[in-house]
Order: C-alpha cells, then sequence, then structure tokens
C-alpha cells in the first residue's frame, strides 16, 4: 500500500502545519523515522515547508556510528539540513538509562527547535506504538490522561510536537519502505525481551492481533475518543477547583469544605486528583490515589478537625469549614506568626508578621475611632501593668471574658466554640500586661481589664490597625 496520497490527504485536511513553518524531524534511522522523512521530501513544494533532520547518536551500540553515518551522507545528498549531538559515553548512567537517554534527546531537540526557530518537531511513532503504550499504560497504572496513549499533536517548549504516522500500522510503514526501496537500520535491541516494550511488542500484540486484525484500529479510536472526552471534562473540573481550592502561601492551600461536599462523588474523585497534580507536583510518584481517597473521607466525617500526613511533609488538616494543604517544616512562615514576645511600651506601635500593627496610647477625646480598619480597647491604667507583650498563644492560656465578673476560659475552648480553623488559632494575637494576665484575644474576646470608653479622667487605649 502506498500511503503517500492517504498522507497528502491528512496533512491537508488536519492542518498540521503550513508552507510557512519550519519543521525538525527526529529521525533515528529505523523505518518509520526514513518513511517519514520520504513523505515528507515528497510533499508538493505548496505545502512543504522548510525541514530538516535531527539525530542523536547515544552510543548505546556498536552500530551507531553507521547508522550516524548513514544519515548524515543520506541528508547530504538531499541537501537535507542535518543536526546531530552524541551522548557522551562517561555520562550514561549505571540505572535508569531509557529515561536518561530521553532527557538527554529532548534537551537537544528543544536546543535545535530555538536555536533554527523551528515551529514543529515530527516523529516517527506509529498505530503498533500507540498500541503498545495503551497497554503498558493500562497494566502499570496510573491517571485516565496517561491511558488515553500518545497524542497526534501536543505542545513541546511552546512548539509545536507532532506525530503524522499515528494513523498508520507498522507492517504498512514497511509494505511503503520497500516499495520505495528506502534504506534504514533495524535496533538490534528490538528484539530483546529484556525491555518492557519489547515484550509486549513480541508476546503481546501477537496475540491481540490474531483475535482480530481490525485491533490497532480499535485502539487508535479508543485513544482518540477518550481523549476528546477528557479535553471536554478537564475544562469543567478544572473550573471547579479553581472554585473550591485555592494557594494561600508556596507550602499552603486551602479547600472550602461546604462547597466541595455538594459535587456527587465521581466529582470529588476527580477534583481531588486535579487538585493533587498541581500541589504535589514534585511528589506525584510517591502521592497517590489511596491518599486521594483518604484526604476525600476525612472531608466527608463529621469530626471537625483532623488530619492525614502526607508524603514529602504534607499534611491535609480538616478546621471545621476548610481543609489546609501544608508543608510541616514551613507552617510557621505560611501562618505568619510571631517569631517570640513583641514588649509594647506606652506611645509606641509594633508591627506584626500579618501585615497589621498595634499600639498603646493615651486616651484622648479624639480617641473613639470609627475606621473599620481599627479595633480599640479600652484601659484602666491602674489595673495593667506594663510594658505590655504582644504574642502568639501558648497551650494553657486562660482569658477572663468581659461581661463576666468571675471565672475564665481556655482560648482553646473559646476557638473551638466559635469555630475557628486551626490555621488562625496559631496566628491569633494576645497583649498580655507585664504579670502575663491576657487583656486582650485580639479580634475574638476582651478581658475584664478592659472597659467601657471614659474621657473624663486618663486612660490608655490599644490600637489595633489591620488595613
Amino acid at each position: 500500500m502506498d500511503i503517500y496520497f492517504d498522507f497528502l490527504e491528512r496533512c491537508q485536511n488536519n492542518l498540521y502545519w503550513k508552507s510557512t513553518d519550519r519543521l525538525l524531524l527526529a529521525v533515528s534511522g529505523g523505518v518509520d523515522s526514513m518513511v517519514l522523512v520520504d513523505l515528507i521530501q515528497r510533499l508538493p513544494h505548496a505545502i512543504r515547508p522548510w525541514f530538516g533532520v535531527v539525530h542523536v547518536n547515544h552510543q548505546l551500540r556498536q552500530a551507531s556510528i553507521e547508522e550516524e553515518k548513514f544519515l548524515s551522507q543520506y541528508c547530504a545528498n538531499n541537501r537535507i539540513p542535518f543536526f546531530l549531538k552524541r551522548w557522551p559515553e562517561e555520562k550514561h548512567p549505571i540505572e535508569g538509562v531509557e529515561a536518561a537517554a530521553r532527557e538527554f534527546r529532548y534537551a537537544f531537540f528543544h536546543e535545535v527547535l530555538k536555536e533554527q526557530q523551528a515551529t514543529h518537531l515530527l516523529t516517527g511513532h506509529h498505530g503498533d506504538d500507540q498500541m503498545e503504550t495503551i497497554l503498558m499504560r493500562l497494566v502499570r497504572g496510573g491517571q485516565l490522561e496517561s491511558i488515553a496513549g500518545i497524542k497526534k499533536q501536543r505542545i513541546f517548549y511552546g512548539k509545536q510536537l507532532t506525530r503524522p504516522l499515528l494513523d498508520y500500522s507498522k507492517k504498512t510503514l514497511y509494505q511503503y519502505s520497500q516499495e520505495r526501496s528506502l534504506s534504514f537500520y533495524e535496533d538490534e535491541s528490538n528484539n530483546s525481551l529484556e525491555y518492557t516494550r519489547n515484550r509486549y511488542r513480541h508476546q503481546v500484540i501477537p496475540l491481540l492481533k490474531k483475535e482480530n486484525t481490525q485491533v490497532l484500529t480499535h485502539f487508535a479510536d479508543f485513544s482518540s475518543d477518550l481523549q476528546d472526552v477528557i479535553t471536554i471534562a478537564k475544562k469543567e473540573i478544572e473550573k471547579q477547583a479553581a472554585n473550591v481550592c485555592f494557594q494561600k502561601g508556596p507550602f499552603c492551600w486551602e479547600l472550602n469544605v461546604p462547597l466541595f461536599l455538594t459535587f456527587e462523588p465521581a466529582m470529588k474523585r476527580q477534583l481531588m486528583q486535579i487538585l493533587f497534580n498541581k500541589i504535589f507536583h514534585k511528589e506525584v510518584s510517591e502521592v497517590g490515589r489511596k491518599h486521594q481517597m483518604q484526604i476525600i473521607d476525612l472531608i466527608e466525617k463529621d469530626k471537625p478537625n483532623s488530619q492525614l500526613n502526607l508524603p514529602g511533609n504534607w499534611v491535609g488538616q480538616k478546621s471545621y469549614q476548610k481543609l489546609y494543604f501544608f508543608k510541616e517544616n514551613e507552617q510557621e512562615v505560611t501562618t505568619k506568626k510571631i517569631q517570640g514576645i513583641y514588649p509594647l511600651n506606652l506611645g509606641e506601635w509594633v508591627p506584626l508578621p500579618n501585615g497589621a500593627k498595634i499600639g498603646l496610647f493615651e486616651a484622648t477625646k479624639e480617641s473613639v475611632v470609627t475606621d473599620q480598619t481599627k479595633k480599640v480597647v479600652w484601659l484602666d491604667p491602674e489595673s495593667i501593668q506594663l510594658p505590655l507583650q504582644v504574642r502568639n498563644r501558648k497551650p494553657g492560656d486562660r482569658i477572663t471574658l468581659k461581661g463576666l465578673e468571675t471565672g475564665s476560659k481556655k482560648i482553646k475552648d473559646l476557638f473551638i466554640d466559635q469555630k475557628i480553623s486551626r490555621n488562625k488559632r496559631e496566628e491569633a494575637i494576645l497583649v498580655t500586661d507585664s504579670k502575663e494576665e491576657i487583656i486582650w484575644l485580639v479580634e475574638y474576646k476582651e478581658s475584664r481589664l478592659s472597659i467601657e470608653p471614659e474621657t473624663d479622667k486618663i486612660h490608655y487605649i490599644l490600637i489595633y490597625e489591620n488595613k
């Protein structure tokens, strides 16, 4: 079968590129990449853009030098720009050679794309590659998007990565190469069952093809349909994810629990997967579906305060109407806690980590504050001992309550009664006198040391300003 006219029609109908674009063809010297070069060469001038060949000699096989020479000569004979790079043998790792080789190869492709101002990188991936990839990822496990297989087009370092041969089987490419008398090199390592892909290629795929001769087409349709569904669904999921969870700092995210609970179970699972990809992108291999389901269970339980330790020193912490994801060793930064104790003298302002400030002054007739950004507490100078102190709460802190003649209450219990989140509790600011008597739990409660405004004699005022 001569696939040329079908390839030409697909190029025109799918608009893979414009005649003004610049293409780089990733060529190994194997049959698929040599077919790709030949097809591009045969395109009519009207739709054939500038193109060059990019090749990496990984120096992993003896035949790689011959392949390099062959490609160099082929490109010279056909006046095709040729870009070559060798992977130094001393940089070959002992383990993870395939991943390291891919990283080196992609870095070089990116480099040449930039230097040549190319718009597209083309590879020779075909239908058999697609089928192998889907099966491998399905067996290994992974997210739905990866199981959908290889995309015909995707972004690569801001450029377009295109695989125009995905619609053709390896058998079809071999037939084309024979009809065109194309020269190519077979990588002998492709026959080794030591590699996972080769085991699928030689042991699993032939059985499936025997079961159904149209299996490649069915896998191609499955990939295309699943990618379409994912594209449509992802937009809605990401839209809802942006509503339900937002970033508070470099290591802190906040999730709206009541809103999350309104979603169907299927949407909850997909939302959590999207959120995990965003939050734990550096720990993606460690934080998986098990942790997602544990977090959903944490949210759905009636317990108002609970937490789950996650890999990478991350914590998922539920606090009433909020769920926080934060890094344990970064919590002090994200919660904006006071470092130590700040002394507060008469006539002074003390700046606070949250951007606010607190000051102590003598009250005057002009001290009645109406500005909503300011909160004021009036004090009798005879009831307190200077200097005052500003700090965060400590375990066991108790406060007497304004309006109650006797008794005191644990600040911890006050927070529970008012359903204050754990992060807010950590940031809460206390003002005490020099005897550690709590005067004010700022923004929450005043103690009995606070009095009603009086202007007929000297009093102090505490002013908390948060602009």
